[in-house]
């Protein structure tokens, strides 16, 4: 005799395995890799570093007149 299945559980295995390999390619496609985030972030925040040293003037001053 063949052996019996519940095909609620071989649905929602199914569909959570379509989910995982979904999830896998927006990865791919959309992702950004932590240490290129990370290089990014730094970079910014250098860049910002720079143009506040090159101000000429700083915010307190401008609120004073």
């Amino acid at each position: 005799m063949a052996d019996l299945i519940n095909l609620n559980k071989v649905r929602k295995a199914k569909k959570k395995q379509d989910e995982k390999s979904k999830a896998e390619e927006n990865r791919i496609v959309y992702g950004i890799s932590t240490t290129v985030r990370k290089q990014e972030k730094l970079r910014q925040k250098r860049d910002a570093q720079k143009l506040g040293q090159k101000r000429l003037t700083t915010e307190a001053d401008n609120k004073k007149g």
